[in-house]
């Protein structure tokens, strides 16, 4: 199957520059193009022409309608209210037990990984509050609880301030004679 002359070209089989015709074949399922001596060694194929799909003579801009940007995802309020127990691996742990449950069993109830199970109820990691909210629900314990807001220490302002507190002034000396 003769493909034409190419100048240039080397064998994707010996890799010798193809000199006269060269020729497409299938080794294995892979298309090469091979000098005379190696189209033996496949089966020869002609490419079909890709089809490609009618020019339209429409040539102007298309402007896509504008999507308005998103602001940032806020945290729910109930979620920026509660935190994780401190003691969260031990309340896992007990709850589990109380229920008679192997960690395997509560995993595939949170539907979660065992090894996450057995890292959570060791206190390797914490929880994130969905999660949290599902092992609430399963064990029936109590691992999210109230924020407790740090009240800031105020500091006491003086009742008045006078720009004589703010700045010293240097005064001149007595007994100068004025300009």
């Amino acid at each position: 199957m003769w493909e034409g002359e190419v100048l240039g070209l080397n064998c994707d089989i010996c890799g010798r520059e193809i000199i006269g015709p060269a020729f497409k074949v299938k080794v294995e399922g892979a298309k090469m193009t091979v000098c005379r001596s190696c189209q033996a060694l496949g089966k020869p194929y002609r490419e079909e022409p890709t089809l490609q799909p009618p020019r339209s003579s429409f040539t102007g801009v298309v402007r896509l309608p504008r999507i308005p940007a998103r602001r940032p995802a806020e945290l729910p309020k109930d979620v920026e209210a509660f935190d994780i127990a401190e003691d969260f691996s031990d309340l896992v742990r007990k709850g589990r037990m109380k229920l008679g449950w192997s960690q395997a069993d509560l995993a595939r109830k949170v539907k979660e990984k065992l090894s996450v199970i057995q890292k959570i109820e060791t206190g390797k990691i914490s929880p994130d509050t969905q999660l949290c909210r599902q092992l609430q629900h399963e064990l029936k314990i109590k691992l999210l609880v109230p924020r407790k807001e740090t009240p800031s220490p105020k500091i006491a302002a003086p009742a008045e301030v006078t720009l004589g507190d703010i700045v010293k002034i240097k005064g001149k000396p007595e007994g100068s004679v004025a300009d």
